[in-house]
């Protein structure tokens, strides 16, 4: 029948729980009144908050309006106290070191009385002045600027060469002058030049030696310079230069190669701090491997500024370097390179030539002669071979290697 209720099982019957418990009673009871309670204390603090409590002190930052002097003024181990100012700023107010002069205020120099004052504090101290954004011009038949020159600092790099940039910012590049320059005979054909400035002759050789193509051809008109398929890579005083064509078209790399020229004519020559490199000597050298360790050569702290490239002798690959330094420099890290390669190889002392002192060292496997004449150190350092080390750098000594 559809209206009867369906039976249940057995005798399983229908449980109710009529006898509540006193103690249960009294923990829901509890749990109530403090649900009430906190509701309650929520609710006054947030009608009765204090509007000064997060609120930003001015005083507390009073530090950071101090200028900073040298590296160590963000962690001084005995700073004065800063004076107080009125916890609401007002224009009297004075400026953080690093703020941006308005238009026509001259910012005042350094104390000469005050710590890290003076000419030598406020060298420290005192930004480098940005170089003059001279557009770059260049007066050949056959081409015409397609843009104005672009300029790049060392902070805004990045938004011309990107992932390249902190490369060149550890050898300390100053600026970026680029512009690209068309093929007038060939629509749609173009040439770019760039020329990066560092602070120094030497910094902008080791930017220039890291991006070194192995097999680049070297260049006539500029000693430390390559060919590409489509380009001039080189180094000119301060300045690395890049001239690279769009295409492969005779007209195109004919323009290229006169653009370089014309860039290595126009640059100053300055070889300041490269003296190292003009000790390495030509005979047999392989270009591609000229390479400049600003410290720690060797793995000794005491060999700074070298110069080094490999050379073809005896049918082999010798690695050379040199580092030029006062003689008394030069002298104790000689010294000093012996001393190590004696704690972790065996040291042979040789006889002297043409007025350098000599060891040669097995250290780990591999041989290194090393020399001390004056105020130039040098030698072979991780050759296979100890005689063909030591006849390497004795015939340099005496003139046989140029």
């Amino acid at each position: 029948m559809a209206n009867e209720k369906p039976a249940r099982a057995g005798n399983r019957r229908e449980f109710v729980r009529t006898n509540i418990p006193l103690v249960e009673r009294a923990a829901s009871a509890i749990i109530l009144l403090l649900i009430v309670a906190i509701g309650w204390a929520i609710y006054r603090a947030g009608h009765n908050a204090d509007p000064n409590k997060y609120n930003v002190q001015a005083g507390t930052l009073n530090s950071t309006l101090l200028a900073v002097a040298g590296k160590a003024g963000t962690a001084p181990s005995a700073a004065p106290a800063p004076a107080m100012v009125p916890e609401t700023a007002s224009a009297e107010a004075p400026k953080p070191a690093d703020a941006t002069p308005a238009a026509g205020e001259v910012t005042p120099a350094p104390d000469a009385g005050a710590e890290g004052g003076g000419a030598e504090g406020a060298a420290a101290a005192a930004p480098k002045p940005a170089l003059a954004k001279i557009p770059l011009e260049i007066n050949l038949a056959g081409i015409k600027p397609m843009s104005d020159t672009e300029f790049y600092d060392s902070d805004s790099l990045y938004e011309k060469i990107d992932g390249r940039s902190p490369a060149y910012q550890s050898f300390n590049v100053v600026q970026l002058r680029c512009r690209s320059f068309s093929v007038l005979a060939l629509p749609g054909s173009y040439v770019d030049v760039y020329e990066y400035r560092f602070d120094n002759p030497v910094d902008a050789f080791g930017m220039f030696a890291l991006e070194r193509d192995p097999k680049g051809k070297p260049l006539t008109f500029a000693p430390d310079g390559y060919s590409g398929e489509m380009g001039y890579f080189y180094r000119q005083g301060a300045v690395y230069v890049q001239v690279n064509a769009s295409d492969e078209k005779p007209e195109t790399l004919a323009l290229t190669l006169a653009i370089a020229q014309n860039r290595a004519q126009e640059l100053p020559v300055d070889d300041q701090g490269l003296a190292g490199r003009k000790k390495l000597p030509a005979d047999g050298l392989l270009p591609d491997t000229v390479a400049y360790v600003p410290d720690n050569a060797q793995g000794q702290s005491s060999l700074k500024d070298v110069f080094q490239a490999k050379y073809k002798f005896a049918g082999a690959e010798l690695p050379f370097f040199v580092m030029v330094a006062a003689p008394a420099d030069t002298a104790k890290a000689w010294q000093s390179f012996q001393d190590f390669c004696s704690r972790f190889g065996k040291t042979e002392a040789l006889p002297d030539v043409a007025g350098g002192k000599i060891f040669r060292a097995q250290v780990f496997g591999k041989w290194k002669v090393v020399y001390q004449r004056d105020g130039e150190l040098g030698g072979v350092f991780d050759a296979t071979d100890g005689d063909q080390a030591r006849a390497f750098v004795e015939k340099y000594l005496q003139g046989g290697i140029k």
